[in-house]
């Protein structure tokens, strides 16, 4: 009888032994899965991350800050989508040589439409895209939608007259739906047509002053209509100022903050053409056709010189100046801070720079665009322009 006890009681601790065992090898097992597991959840996770902000920047058509056209972009009120931004960027050229600038339309609440490109999948055929000239707004065809031209530089990439540049102009057209058609056919005749691409030769060319002279019987019923359209939350006050030797005068449009600017307003063949200049400070050389847009912050500054041609502020010219870090400035034995200059991207001295500001624009003649707390409101404005001859 003692001896049958010994056996069981071996049998039994033989029993628990294996019991121990299996429960330490499944629990090893069932780790080791939990962390396999545990992983591939990871790693999927970071990928539908990355698929997820790749969908969000093809379906809003979104593109790096750094290719965006700054000069080239406008916050503007196109009919019937209202305030909208106008964005411009260039081509990703590591990506592809021969891309092509891309345009979009951005509402509020986020929607982004891209207009259509000349070429698909927006790849140039032979040409290199050098700069956007011109942007404009007009209604051309006097629907009473906005429609958009644009006007683009461009160089041919190989061929015998490879490096030749030329420009090319694009028209979309808009309609009640806020979309903006590209008018192939259009554009091409046009692009024949015309030897020299400005928005006021694609106008004429299109018949566009006459249709405006249709809807505006003279520049003072233009400019009293514009401004009876305007936000008066938008701007905080008009100016009225001569840049071009002839009577009819151009309209300030004073911002309410530094990033909204000022935008100057001008009239010729019967249309309205808008410029909106950075930030809020501006002065012009009156009747002179010239006009300098001044200013910046945190030790970055610029001076953008425009010229009036044919009623339209085209850039001539661009300088900037600042520090080069403008969280360490440094300073001269002087006090003054100590900048790097340069003038149509041509580095140089103060000295130099302020030659070639002055040789394009005489800053001694110049006056400032308009007197602070001086402005007139918008109804003032409107009876400013009643009231002259």
């Amino acid at each position: 009888m003692k001896h049958n006890t010994k056996k069981w009681q071996a049998s039994l601790l033989c029993i628990t032994l294996c019991g121990i065992l299996t429960a330490c090898g499944s629990g090893k097992e069932s780790q080791a899965e939990d962390m396999k597991n545990s992983e591939t959840i990871q790693i999927n996770e970071t990928d539908m991350g990355a698929q997820q902000e790749n969908g969000t920047e093809e379906e809003t058509g979104g593109m790096e800050e750094n290719r965006l056209i700054g000069e080239q972009t406008f916050e503007v009120t196109l009919e019937p989508l209202g305030k909208v931004t106008f964005a411009s960027y260039r081509p990703d050229t590591q990506q592809n040589p021969l891309g092509d600038a891309l345009f979009e339309i951005q509402e509020a609440g986020g929607k982004t439409t891209a207009l259509e490109g000349i070429f698909e999948n927006n790849i140039r055929a032979n040409e290199i895209f050098n700069e956007v000239e011109a942007v404009s707004f007009p209604d051309y065809n006097g629907d009473g939608f906005s429609d958009i031209i644009i006007i683009c530089n461009y160089s041919l990439s190989s061929g015998p007259d490879v490096g030749t540049g030329y420009s090319e102009a694009r028209i979309y057209r808009g309609n009640e739906d806020g979309l903006f058609t590209l008018e192939r056919e259009l554009s091409e005749v046009t692009n024949s047509a015309l030897a020299e691409k400005t928005v006021q030769s694609v106008l004429g060319f299109l018949g566009a002053g006459k249709q405006g002279e249709a809807q505006a019987s003279d520049w003072k019923q233009a400019y009293i209509d514009h401004l009876q359209k305007q936000d008066p939350e938008e701007w905080q006050g008009y100016q009225l100022i001569y840049l071009n030797d002839d009577e009819i005068p151009e309209l300030v449009e004073i911002g309410t903050s530094e990033a909204a600017g000022c935008v100057i307003v001008t009239y010729a063949d019967g249309m309205l053409e808008e410029t909106r200049l950075g930030r809020l400070n501006f002065t012009y050389i009156e009747r002179g056709g010239l006009l300098c847009n001044s200013d910046g912050n945190m030790d970055r500054y610029y001076d953008l010189v425009y010229r009036m041609e044919n009623g339209r502020l085209t850039q001539i010219a661009a300088g900037y100046y600042g520090a080069e870090d403008n969280s360490r400035v440094e300073f001269d034995a002087d006090g003054n801070p100590v900048y790097q200059y340069q003038w149509n991207d041509v580095q140089m001295s103060q000295e130099e720079y302020e030659q070639k500001l002055n040789a394009v624009y005489d800053t001694s003649k110049a006056r400032q665009g308009y007197e602070w707390d001086g402005w007139l409101s918008r109804e003032e404005a409107a009876e400013a322009v009643e009231g002259m001859e």
